[in-house]
């Protein structure tokens, strides 16, 4: 058994290496009732709690992103901070 853990293992290393697509940021910006506007990752397996938020932008590519928006509806005036 010792003899095939190893290539075992590798195999299938390697199989999942080869299967997985390359990932995807789900950055938005997020404003909670009280007016605050949020980056929230949806790439994450939780959602905001407590659950009174509306999605304000379309998924980002990146943090960065995610930011500049934030900022954006911030000086548009849809956002307290």
């Amino acid at each position: 058994m010792t003899r095939w853990s190893l290539p075992i293992a590798a195999a299938t290393l390697l199989a999942a290496l080869a299967v997985a697509e390359p990932a995807h940021a789900a950055y938005r910006v997020i404003k909670w009732s009280t007016g605050i506007c949020q980056v929230w990752n949806f790439g994450l397996p939780t959602r905001p709690f407590p659950y009174d938020y509306r999605v304000l932008t379309g998924p980002l590519p990146s943090f960065a992103a995610a930011t500049r928006a934030k900022t954006r509806l911030f000086r548009a005036g849809r956002c307290l901070i």
